[in-house]
């Protein structure tokens, strides 16, 4: 007995848990993995089990998995808090594991979940975040993962340039998807991203092109049995269907959303019943409509929220359709009546408009005049009002992607943020002299038949113009992104212009992540280009030194960018550019400070001077040469 004991005792680990246990709960969370895409029942009852079962002492891998997919559930089932809750769970145990590529995946889900309650900056925010684990070996696949979530925040906020770009994107990078790698969360971010451009293209009034999107998503759904947003899905194939006047395509998409739709999906059901009945109606089988009808209407037995109130509404308006094709006037009547009043719980003001144009018909054909004169005066009253209904949602997407691009707090935010966008106007227009040098030095290694050097360089640069216009729409970055351009930026000038006599050194602050410290996105590339331009290209070499010291209260980063250049003094003299690129160069020095003095404002450090910048001559009694500058960067508190 003691010796069966002791074995037992053996095979426990250090949580207390035997390893049997640990192996069957990987084994239910692997089926946890499948059924949360293939089968919402299973899946349910399975984290009911898991729930009494995961601890804080249960491995962490196990409870990684549990809290992703409790997550992605519950975002499926609308309880978005609770799905923010178990996103933040995986994300503690994800930053501890420093797991990059999955950190990227985690906030992009948070970002879906936002989406769906409808918090634009909060999207924003998690996407904002999602960015700052990316890296050059991050998959193509995840890219699109992110890209997706992107394209559909721009969606929400009415941005369709930007929207159509990143589900593209996502869409060309999803060409990488392996079968035999692939995971089902990649084929269901699939289906999202033809979702999302059917939608798109029905916005732009593109049907023919709206209609092919969804009907992209179906192949994928049925060949991997995959089942979140399985009838909606179905829905938007037989309506794009619907808008090319297909009806043998719709009918039988409306047919399969009916054999999908599962329980807790009555909307779905409901739409699905009515759209049926709409066929049958343009195929006068009048008896089919009004049963399909009412079955639709049988789905709101207890309407409770707008949306209830406004499917019923609209069932009663197909209702009264239908009697009017069959020349009943009075229950067509009746039936409008109805719809009226049911719609007025609704939010639906087009749709109560229509009711009360329809009506307003009904009552000129009998000629009850004034009847028909009061529900004209309803339908342009409520045309009005969903005119500045539409104005005011349009003034709210405004805002919000207002939101998106600054902190809503003060005045002097907003200083900052305009600041902040004159500052990106003028990097749009980065050195023209920069850009054309190393585009004509990779011209001419192509032309000298270094092609591989070309290659990279060529790479280098693209990467480098690529993050440059991602910054532009970033108030802050992590110093290791920060490093990593100005480390693109500096190789690329060391190749290229001048020809490896350019010689740089970037030290880091000392002490433990150090380089994840949040940082205002590029304030220092002014300050290096400048060294480059007016120091070091007038002698054709030179040193260049950055170095990161953090302070002792922790909220500010000295940064020293010191050349071994012509000199400060003797540079002020020299103007070897045009007028109107020092114009550009002072004006965004400018701007460069006054964001700077705003940014210690909002971190609520003293007035000082910011920027301080001397000629080494003067520091060291004429022993050497170049230009020595010290800008203190304030530390930025870590977003949401």
């Amino acid at each position: 007995m003691n010796k069966g004991k002791s074995e037992t005792s053996a095979r426990s680990n250090a949580n207390g848990k035997s390893n049997e246990d640990v192996v069957e709960l990987r084994r239910r969370c692997e089926q946890l993995s499948r059924w949360a895409f293939t089968d919402f029942e299973r899946a349910k009852k399975l984290l009911d089990e898991l729930a009494g079962m995961v601890t804080r002492q249960t491995p962490f891998d196990v409870r990684l998995a549990y809290a992703t997919h409790a997550a992605f559930l519950h975002n499926q089932w609308h309880h978005y808090d609770k799905a923010l809750e178990y996103t933040k769970q995986a994300i503690s145990i994800l930053e501890s594991l420093a797991n990059a590529p999955a950190l990227v995946e985690m906030w992009a889900d948070q970002a879906a979940i936002h989406l769906n309650r409808r918090d634009w900056r909060a999207a924003e925010k998690s996407l904002d975040r999602a960015r700052r684990y990316l890296s050059d070996a991050i998959s193509p696949i995840l890219l699109a993962h992110l890209s997706c979530r992107e394209g559909f925040l721009h969606l929400h906020l009415g941005n369709h340039r930007q929207a159509l770009d990143c589900l593209m994107e996502a869409e060309k990078d999803m060409l990488a998807l392996d079968e035999e790698t692939a995971g089902l969360k990649d084929y269901y971010i699939q289906t999202l991203i033809f979702s999302g451009l059917g939608d798109l293209y029905e916005r732009l009034g593109e049907k023919a092109k709206s209609l092919e999107a969804y009907r992209c998503v179906l192949p994928i759904v049925e060949r991997h049995g995959l089942r979140p947003r399985l009838s909606w899905h179905y829905l938007n194939a037989g309506r794009a269907a619907m808008a090319q006047q297909d009806v043998t395509q719709a009918q039988a998409s409306f047919e399969k959303a009916m054999e999908v739709v599962s329980e807790g999906e009555s909307e779905a059901k409901t739409h699905a019943l009515g759209n049926l009945g709409i066929l049958a109606l343009w195929a006068d089988n009048t008896a089919r409509a009004l049963a399909l009808f009412d079955k639709a209407a049988a789905e709101y037995e207890n309407p409770s929220k707008p949306a209830d109130f406004t499917n019923l509404s609209k069932i009663e308006s197909w209702r009264a359709g239908l009697f009017s094709q069959l020349n009943d006037p009075v229950k067509a009547r009746f039936h409008l009546e109805r719809s009226w009043e049911t719609g007025q719980n609704g939010h639906d003001l087009y749709h109560l408009s229509q009711v009360a144009q329809n009506l307003a018909a009904l009552h000129e054909e009998r000629k009850n005049f004034e009847q028909a004169y009061e529900w004209q005066r309803q339908t342009s009253e409520l045309v009005a009002k969903h005119y500045h209904q539409l104005r005011d949602r349009e003034r709210e997407e405004i805002e919000a992607r207002h939101q998106l691009e600054r902190n809503r707090q003060e005045a002097q935010m907003a200083r900052l943020r305009v600041a902040s966008l004159q500052l990106k106007a003028l990097r749009a227009q980065m050195n023209p002299h920069f850009m054309f040098n190393a585009l004509n030095a990779i011209q001419g290694l192509i032309t000298s038949g270094r092609n591989n050097e070309a290659e990279s360089y060529l790479a280098k640069f693209a990467k480098m113009m690529r993050h440059t216009l991602e910054y532009s729409d970033l108030e802050v970055v992590s110093l290791e992104q920060e490093i990593e351009f100005l480390e693109r930026y500096l190789d690329i000038n060391r190749k290229l212009r001048f020809r490896d006599k350019l010689h740089y050194q970037i030290i880091s602050p000392s002490g433990p992540d150090m380089t994840d410290l949040l940082v205002p996105t590029m304030i220092l590339q002014p300050f290096v280009e400048n060294a480059i331009e007016h120091g070091i290209r007038p002698r054709q070499e030179g040193n260049l030194r950055i170095e990161f010291m953090l302070s002792e209260d922790g909220q500010v980063l000295r940064c020293i960018i010191e050349d071994d250049g012509v000199g400060y003094n003797k540079g002020k003299q020299k103007l070897t550019e045009g007028a109107a690129f020092q114009s550009h160069r002072s004006r965004g020095m400018e701007i460069t400070r006054e964001r700077l003095s705003l940014l210690h404002q909002l971190q609520k450090h003293e007035g000082g001077d910011f920027i301080r910048i001397s000629d080494l001559g003067d520091l060291t009694q004429k022993e050497r040469s170049g230009t020595h500058v010290e800008v203190l960067l304030p530390i930025m508190e870590q977003e949401g």
